[in-house]
């Protein structure tokens, strides 16, 4: 990809910045989680001005589930856990230099002899074994109807970590059975072991990051193991049971 000179400025000061651990415009403490070369990245992206193009979401009826955007890559996104995971993000920058030659794509497969260590750094299996098995569920359910209506991987890998989160935020009622879409296409609801449904709008987790959700998750996860207070400890007024939604559901479970 061809840029400006002043994008390219922008990223040598970046960069050199945290060579001189300067840390102005990024934290210099490691965190596979939160602060990996992934958010590196990204934000030297950020800080050099560049734009991205992210499609609308349509739902079944038609309508924007989630809006057309294009402008400077949004300060509360970070990137993907999973550095691979990144790819729909980066081509959805914007061409600082439209129709430049150099604007051109070229994909490598992984080694075939990488290490176990190799394969943890570059596939970062985040969440606990229920918790990646909870995610799992829900793309072999959901994945394939989201992709239908339009929806990225990336978009699919940010809904299931939603759903490990709220799986893990409401496991006193039990492992998820099945997960359910409401036929606009703009509620995801859970059947577990004990009622009731439990329900979390496709939205409201597309506004927040997969690392976002993943994060929540982990916190919630350590929070159970600490003895903090459950789904069914009145106490944890976070967790409210949600009515059985309006709109007739297709189980694809």
């Amino acid at each position: 990809m061809e840029i400006t000179a002043e994008q390219y400025a922008r990223l040598k000061q970046f960069g050199e910045a945290a060579v001189q651990e300067d840390w102005r415009y990024f934290k210099g403490e490691y965190n596979g989680a939160t602060n990996s070369c992934v958010d590196f990245t990204w934000g030297a992206l950020k800080h050099a001005g560049f734009e991205i193009h992210r499609p609308p979401a349509p739902s079944p009826d038609g309508t924007e589930m989630t809006p057309e955007y294009r402008g400077p890559i949004e300060s509360r996104f970070d990137g993907r856990l999973k550095p691979g995971h990144n790819k729909a993000d980066v081509r959805q920058i914007v061409a600082p230099v439209p129709d430049s030659p150099l604007n051109t794509e070229h994909t490598n497969d992984p080694p075939k002899d990488r290490s176990l260590l190799q394969h943890l750094l570059s596939d970062n299996d985040v969440g606990t074994p229920r918790q990646r098995e909870t995610a799992q569920r829900f793309k072999d359910q959901l994945g394939e109807r989201f992709a239908q209506l339009g929806m990225s991987p990336a978009q699919v890998d940010t809904l299931a970590a939603a759903a490990a989160k709220e799986q893990t935020r409401l496991a006193d009622q039990g492992e998820v059975q099945s997960f359910l879409l409401s036929k606009d296409g703009g509620t995801i609801a859970m059947r577990q072991d004990y009622p009731p449904l439990r329900e979390f709008g496709v939205p409201e987790a597309l506004g927040q990051t997969e690392q976002a959700h993943w994060m929540a998750a982990a916190a919630l996860s350590e929070r159970r193991t600490d003895g903090g207070p459950t789904a069914r400890d009145p106490s944890f007024a976070q967790v409210q049971a949600s009515p059985q939604p309006d709109a007739p559901v297709l189980s694809l479970g």
